[in-house]
């Protein structure tokens, strides 16, 4: 029966009081610094997860803007120089290091396509190339609507230049 006594007094022991959580504190602290980490590595991912994601869907708007810009076809060719690189001879000077060329094709009266317009752009960046590529395009068109309203004999293109008129006032 002493035995039994035993066994229920140990049961029975007054638990000290304290508040701990009953772990050490080498084990907690690595725990919050485990989970700081874990958040950190996740922000830090899925920010360039973000960016990354925002830069492809740049680009791909980019190329159907230019597929709508140039119904009959179009490439084009980024190039990227790196420090030290021999750059080409009409490379400007500075940190445009970012080259696109491109080149939009025409469909003559035959069915055979050929090369419409070749140009060259400089960039610091790939995005700014691929804008600085769609701005081009979309001046072209505009110049090209211009003068199709000249050579169709409109005439005038928008509203008169103001200066001095004629003997008619």
């Amino acid at each position: 029966m002493i035995p039994a006594l035993h066994i229920l007094a140990l049961q029975n022991t007054p638990q000290q009081s304290g508040g701990g959580l009953g772990l050490p504190a080498e084990i907690i602290g690595a725990a919050v610094i485990a989970s700081l980490l874990l958040t950190g590595t996740v922000l830090v991912l899925s920010r360039y997860r973000q960016r990354r994601d925002a830069l492809l869907l740049r680009e791909r708007q980019a190329r159907q803007q230019m597929q709508e810009l140039c119904p009959d076809g179009w490439k084009a060719r980024i190039v990227v120089y790196g420090d030290g690189a021999p750059m080409p001879d009409d490379a400007p000077g500075g940190s445009r290091n970012v080259c696109v060329e491109w080149t939009e094709f025409e469909s003559g009266p035959s069915g055979h396509t050929h090369v419409a317009v070749a140009r060259r752009m400089w960039s610091r960046t790939i995005p700014g190339a691929l804008r600085g590529m769609l701005a081009d395009r979309q001046l072209d068109l505009e110049l090209e609507k211009i003068e199709r309203l000249v050579i169709g004999g409109r005439g005038e293109t928008g509203p008169p230049a103001a200066g001095p008129r004629g003997a008619d006032r």
